[in-house]
């Protein structure tokens, strides 16, 4: 049985036929462009250089653009060439001053602190008789300033005091050839010499009929020492110094002065000044050579015993020195031993400070 719709069917037209094959063909178009474009960029993309594997990712921004795919893409600019940046022109460059090292300066400040050390020891040796040490301790001192006149003046004064005139003289005339530069030494230096001159032109003559020297007033006798015994003392003795007046010469007792310096011997080797007791007095007063010619002078010589309990040196009586002035001038002098006499020459001369 057939059954008949309700809606009537309706026929197509040509003309709506046309308009949809014309829609469907544009969409086709559109599609193919969409396709052709994305082929395009596609294929532009993967033809660009790879980025360097060491590039950082803030380094690159990409800026995506539209490409329309029926224009030619412009041809790209090439890169301008890197520009070679030229070395800066040096400019010469001046010399650096040299700068003073503080290493030298310490080295120099040292230097002088142990020269100093030096030399006071020398001088504290030679006071006390070590003249053997004070010249070594010189010596080094000179190895470290060969030119310098303090030291040379103090190898001088210990020679003096050795009573190696000779040697002293050498180091004197060292420092006088040095001129004004030596400074306070020249002047000590020029002294010296000119004394030492003096005293080499002066002649040994013979002692007169009356037993003095030319030129002298007073003069010494035969001298002898008396020993004494005595429990308290190591050795004593009294050293009895006659000292004879010119005949008919008037003397002033105040301008006489005489010296007597007594000698030990200590280990057999070093001779120093004596630390026995002494003392002196006339034989007869007043000591004036008026109604004598000869006057004595008695010194006495005490060596006491050492205390209990304290170990005693071996120190030995060696000799004496006498010497006499008369208003600052040498008159005569003895020595009983010719070390003594080559290591303790006199002065010609007394200063002014000596003859009170």
């Amino acid at each position: 049985m057939e059954v008949s719709s309700p809606i009537p069917r309706q026929h197509v037209g040509k003309t709506f036929v046309v308009a949809i094959s014309l829609l469907g063909l544009t969409a086709l178009v559109q599609v193919g462009a969409v396709a052709w474009a994305f082929v395009s960029k596609y294929h532009a993309t993967s033809l660009e250089p790879p980025l360097p594997s060491n590039a950082a990712k803030g380094d690159v921004q990409e800026k995506l653009t539209l490409v329309d795919p029926f224009v030619a893409p412009e041809p790209a600019t090439p890169a301008p060439a890197p520009v070679q940046q030229q070395p800066p022109q040096q400019l010469a460059s001046l010399p650096k001053p040299t700068p003073v090292p503080a290493a030298a300066a310490a080295a120099k400040a040292t230097m002088e602190s142990r020269l100093g050390d030096l030399i006071d020891q020398a001088r504290a040796l030679r006071e006390n008789g070590d003249t053997s040490t004070a010249l070594t301790r010189l010596r080094e001192a000179q190895a470290m300033s060969p030119d310098s006149a303090l030291v040379i003046s103090e190898l001088a004064t210990t020679f003096e005091k050795m009573g190696q005139t000779d040697k002293a003289l050498e180091q004197w005339r060292r420092i006088y050839d040095m001129g004004e530069s030596a400074g306070i030494y020249y002047q000590a230096a020029d002294a010296k010499l000119k004394m030492s001159e003096a005293a080499s032109r002066t002649t040994v003559k013979e002692s007169d009929t009356s037993g003095i020297q030319p030129g002298s007033v007073l003069g010494l006798g035969s001298i002898t020492a008396v020993e004494q015994a005595e429990s308290g003392s190591l050795k004593k003795f009294v050293l009895k110094i006659p000292l004879k007046a010119r005949p008919n010469s008037s003397i002033e007792v105040k301008d006489v002065v005489i010296q007597v310096f007594f000698y030990d011997l200590i280990d057999n080797t070093t001779i120093v000044q004596t630390n026995a007791n002494v003392s002196s007095r006339w034989s007869t007063l007043p000591a004036d050579w008026k109604d004598d010619d000869v006057e004595i002078l008695e010194v006495e010589y005490a060596q006491p015993q050492p205390k209990a309990g304290k170990t005693a040196e071996n120190r030995n009586y060696f000799g004496y020195v006498v010497r006499v002035y008369y208003k600052g001038e040498l008159q005569d002098w003895r020595a009983d031993q010719d070390k003594l006499r080559a290591k303790f020459p006199p002065p010609l001369t007394l200063s002014p400070d000596q003859t009170q």
